[in-house]
């Protein structure tokens, strides 16, 4: 048999904080007027246009995996110690998400203009962890991606997302936060090379195998180690049925991200269809392994990233 896969990567939605004039009290932080002052954040979430298709084939919905649920800020000293947090539930209602929003807390100012921490997490309401006093425990922390058990898309449509600025904090500041969707997008075009009136291909599972189902919060050099359920999904075959070589479909999956991975830890897809008519039909199983290079790229990086969109073009054949 042979097998097809190319990728093209781009960056899917960028999110970033700049400045703005409301005012918002933290939650359980002693202010001394002497030391500290106001600063200002302005929360300005864009999203790009993606090409992105669902089951029907159409365009995907920026709505699908951008928006805004609810918000939770956390505030590391320059000592690495967490002295303040503040979130925002439901900041339009859980039917009412949007793709922009402004909020701004007021914050600790040292007044000695030394390196602090600001986090800002999106879309954990329900399921924020216990946040660590160390600076240096959240950057080795992971938490579950909640995943659609049945199709491997992200549960209710909302994308855990994450960034963070590192530097001083200064009254009415201008801080630009750039956050990222903690999971890679990867999207299969399936087609066949010898399909005909003769021969057909009916496509009965798709099935993603060591797929990451944790994420961190801080970009991490190694995720071998937060591999979990393989996601498999099932099809009536007489529904995607393969008759001419012009014919594909597509099948959008959101996994979590796999960097540097070791020889035992590939996520790979495995297709299984029919092959020939329906009076001889024949299983086949076809397994790719995934990566963000071309499979005959001498030492091919292996790695999904996330807050990227993958495209593999799979193409069945004997």
């Amino acid at each position: 048999m042979i097998m097809k896969a190319y990728k093209y990567i781009f960056l899917l939605s960028c999110l970033w904080l700049a400045a703005c004039t409301q005012n918002n009290e933290w939650i359980g932080e002693n202010i001394d007027a002497e030391t500290s002052s106001e600063g200002i954040v302005h929360l300005n979430l864009q999203s790009a246009e993606i090409s992105v298709d669902t089951r029907s084939i159409t365009p995907q919905d920026p709505m699908t995996d951008n928006p805004i649920y609810d918000l939770c800020l956390l505030h590391y000293n320059f000592e690495g110690q967490l002295i303040a947090k503040d979130t925002k539930y439901q900041v339009f209602g859980t039917d009412a998400p949007q793709l922009g929003y402004q909020w701004s807390p007021t914050l600790t100012i040292d007044p000695q203009n030394r390196t602090e921490t600001l986090c800002l997490v999106a879309n954990m309401d329900g399921n924020h962890p216990t946040w660590p006093s160390r600076l240096a425990d959240l950057k080795e922390m992971t938490v579950d991606l909640q995943f659609n058990s049945s199709n491997g898309l992200i549960s209710n449509k909302k994308m855990y997302m994450f960034g963070y600025y590192e530097g001083a904090i200064q009254s009415n500041k201008s801080i630009n936060i750039m956050l990222g969707r903690m999971t890679a997008a990867v999207k299969f075009v399936i087609s066949a090379k010898d399909a005909s009136s003769s021969i057909n291909y009916q496509i009965k599972s798709i099935e993603i195998v060591k797929a990451a189902v944790k994420s961190y919060f801080f970009p991490h050099n190694s995720t071998n180690n937060i591999f979990g359920s393989t996601f498999k999904e099932s099809f009536n075959p007489s529904d995607f049925q393969i008759a001419n070589a012009s014919t594909e479909f597509s099948y959008y999956y959101q996994i979590g991200e796999n960097i540097s991975p070791s020889s035992t830890n590939h996520t790979q897809v495995v297709i299984t269809a029919n092959r020939g008519s329906k009076s001889t039909w024949t299983t086949k199983r076809y397994t790719v392994d995934l990566g963000c290079d071309r499979p005959e790229v001498p030492n091919r990086n292996y790695s999904l990233y996330r807050n990227n969109n993958y495209t593999f073009n799979i193409v069945l054949n004997n």
